[in-house]
This record gives structure tokens, C-alpha cells and sequence, in this order.
């Protein structure tokens, strides 16, 4: 299905809307930096490699190669000295999965790029879809013993279990584990090149936003709105794009 204004801001206004929501993007970040930390010198690192991140997510919408894995490497080597410099081991393995993904993304499509440099992106048949379920469940099902394994080692838990509920009803953790797992899942089939990907990123940010507003933190509410806008383009121009390949 065609959508004439999604067809005009990822063909001949892509610049132009790439533009407006970068700009979008550092006005959230900047407003939840200026008004949520103290400004020091570390809460300015994080503030560059979440402008980074930016620059990243964005470019991967786009199947920018170069742009969008190059920029991740550098988002996710930041955010892994972020959490190390707060001694949270735990919290470095997604973002330090995520970077060597992006090594491999670098090469892996180069291989498979159009004439413009752009990466072709592919449908997902049945197998792959359940795959991608089993691979869901099994990490649901692991995720707290690895999660209790860190924490016995010392490292510190990649999420924390405080027994906060959602609506007084649903466990706060498991919430959180959802959204963990599926981002790595989105992650992996992203690197692979399957379109589906954004639909995962879409369930993330959906998950996420709703933590944000339980928890009053309104600032990484409309930054998750951000992310969302661009997960919902990054769906329609790989679609189109793997339809017509």
C-alpha cells in the first residue's frame, strides 16, 4: 500500500524531513539533558553519543550503510563507557552486542547495495518468521537466570526488579524484559536485512513509552515518540523498498 506523504518524505523531500526531525531529536535531548542532570562532564558524553544515536537511527531508516553503522558503532561504544564508567557491567551487553552487530552490518551490506549505495533490504518468509518467535520465547524464558547469573557474579543486573507494577497489576521487570529482548531480536534482524525489523522496534518503543509515562519521565517519553516517528518511516521505506527489488 502507497501513502503519498510517507512516498514525498522518503523520496524527493527526504532531505528535508531527515532535517526536521534531527532537529526534533536534539530539541527533546537537549531539553531532558538541560533539565534532568547536573552537566557534568559525563552527563555531556551521554548527551554527544545520544546526538550520535541520532544520527544513527536515522541513517539506518534510510539504509544509509556507512552512515548508519558507522554512527552505531560509535553510539553503542559510547553508551558501553557510559554504563562501565557507572559500574554497570550488566547494562554494557546490549549496547556492546549491539556494536559488534553494526561491524558486521558495515560489511555484510555493502555486499548487498544498489547502485546508490544504499542497502537492499528483504521480506521475511515463514520460517524466518518462526524463528524470530522461538528466538522471543526462549530469550523471555532465559533472561531472568542470566539476569540472577550477573548479579551472583558481581556484575550488577541488566535490569532491576524493585516489584513495581504496571496498573497495579503487571510486574514492572517483566515489562522491561520484553522490551529488552525484543530490541535485541529487532537489532539482529535489522543487521540481516529483513524489513520486519521495524515492526519490532515499533512493539519497543510502544513498550517503552509506556514505562516512560508511568514513571513520570515525560522527557524520555517524547524522545521515545521520536524514535517511534522514525521506526514507522524506517518501516515504509524498507517495505516499499524490499517489494520492489
Amino acid at each position: 500500500m502507497q501513502i503519498e506523504f510517507l512516498d514525498k518524505i522518503t523520496g524527493e523531500y527526504a532531505k528535508q524531513w531527515i532535517v526536521t526531525w534531527f532537529v526534533c531529536g536534539v530539541a527533546a535531548l537537549f531539553w531532558g539533558f538541560w533539565t534532568t542532570t547536573e552537566h557534568t562532564t559525563a552527563d555531556w558524553f551521554y548527551f554527544a553519543v545520544s546526538i550520535i544515536g541520532l544520527v544513527c537511527v536515522v541513517s539506518l531508516s534510510f539504509r544509509r550503510n556507512v552512515l548508519g553503522n558507522g554512527f552505531g558503532m560509535l553510539a553503542t561504544a559510547g553508551e558501553s563507557v557510559v554504563q562501565g564508567m557507572h559500574g554497570s557491567v550488566g547494562l554494557m551487553l546490549a549496547p556492546m552486542f549491539n556494536f559488534f552487530t553494526h561491524v558486521y552490518g558495515l560489511v555484510y551490506w555493502a555486499k548487498n547495495s544498489d547502485g546508490d549505495g544504499n542497502m537492499i533490504p528483504k521480506s521475511a518468509n515463514h520460517a524466518v518468521w518462526m524463528v524470530t518467535f522461538v528466538i522471543i520465547v526462549v530469550g523471555l524464558l532465559l533472561f531472568p537466570t542470566l539476569n540472577s547469573w550477573l548479579a551472583s557474579m558481581g556484575y550488577g543486573n541488566i535490569i532491576d526488579n524493585d516489584g513495581s507494577r504496571f496498573l497495579g497489576k503487571i510486574d514492572f521487570f517483566w515489562i522491561n524484559v520484553l522490551a529488552f529482548v525484543l530490541s535485541i531480536t529487532a537489532q539482529t534482524a535489522m543487521i540481516l536485512r529483513y524489513s520486519f525489523n521495524w515492526w519490532l522496534w515499533i512493539l519497543v518503543n510502544a513498550v517503552w513509552l509506556i514505562v516512560n509515562l508511568m514513571t513520570h519521565n515525560y522527557i524520555f517519553a517524547i524522545q521515545t515518540v521520536i524514535y517511534q516517528v522514525n521506526a514507522l518511516v524506517g518501516l515504509y521505506e524498507w517495505q516499499r523498498s524490499a517489494h520492489t527489488a
